[in-house]
């Protein structure tokens, strides 16, 4: 799932969309299994803008990366 999000950077992933890229299930299905990957992906890679990238969710549309990797 992550590197869907870094292919496509900066542009808004509906929830319809990732559902049916990475799990192959109907769009229209409610389910919390997509917040919980993308919570678990933003604790683990830090993707909370302390390193210039941001995992955002975009309010009943789906989430967008934001930002770019600062590096040292």
């Amino acid at each position: 799932m992550i590197s869907l999000f870094f292919a496509h950077s900066g542009e808004l992933l509906s929830r319809a969309h990732l559902l049916e890229v990475v799990w192959g299930q109907n769009g229209s299905l409610s389910t919390r299994t997509l917040d919980t990957h993308v919570s678990r992906l933003r604790r683990k890679l830090e993707l909370d803008g302390r390193h210039g990238v941001r995992l955002q969710s975009i309010y009943q549309h789906g989430y967008r990366l934001e930002g770019q990797m600062v590096t040292h």
